[in-house]
């Protein structure tokens, strides 16, 4: 009879730790089994009765995603973006210096020139981003800053807890557009 009460009360466990899990913040379903350190089969078993309960959501794409009810489409679009490391690094640089050219991402991130293209052209067609020519080259920068910080406390909480911690050192940011003053 024991067995049987230590066993509901697991289960019962299990579940709970899966759903707050989910509702502190969106979570990928790899990342959920990591974190919870239980199989993916039980996560699985637990997050289809949560869904079926309609205590959370699922957004499939790329990856597998599940996230509070109360978060908007455009929150899990941009934690969906956020995936992406070279998106990531990109956001975080942008988010913490003035106007940046490609070439300069490209040193400060440590990613390569196409990576880097790649992620501008993302962050450029979801809106995040402006970009201003200046013969020869061309600057980026995010348009509403406090918008996607916004987006990060929500969906990356650790990240934007230590971003004031996050520090552009190297190269200098500005050693490209000297240049070409």
């Amino acid at each position: 009879m024991m067995s049987v009460k230590n066993n509901i009360k697991n289960k019962n466990s299990c579940q709970q730790i899966i759903l707050n899990s989910i509702l502190s913040k969106p979570i990928t379903f790899m990342r959920l089994v990591s974190e919870s350190k239980y199989a993916s089969e039980t996560v699985e078993k637990y997050a289809k009765i949560l869904l079926d309960d309609h205590k959370i959501n699922e957004k499939k794409g790329k990856f597998r995603i599940f996230y509070s009810p109360l978060l908007n489409s455009n929150e899990i679009e941009f934690y969906e973006l956020m995936l992406n490391p070279t998106v990531k690094a990109v956001t975080l640089v942008l988010l913490k210096s003035k106007p940046l050219s490609q070439i300069e991402l490209v040193a400060i991130t440590d990613k390569s020139n196409p990576s880097v293209s790649r992620a501008l052209r993302l962050l450029f067609d979801h809106k995040l981003i402006t970009r201003n020519y200046h013969a020869p080259f061309s600057t980026y920068n995010i348009i509403n800053k406090s918008k996607v910080l916004s987006f990060l406390k929500i969906t990356s909480p650790v990240i934007s807890n230590n971003f004031d911690k996050f520090d552009i050192c190297y190269p200098k940011p500005s050693i490209f557009l000297d240049v070409h003053n």
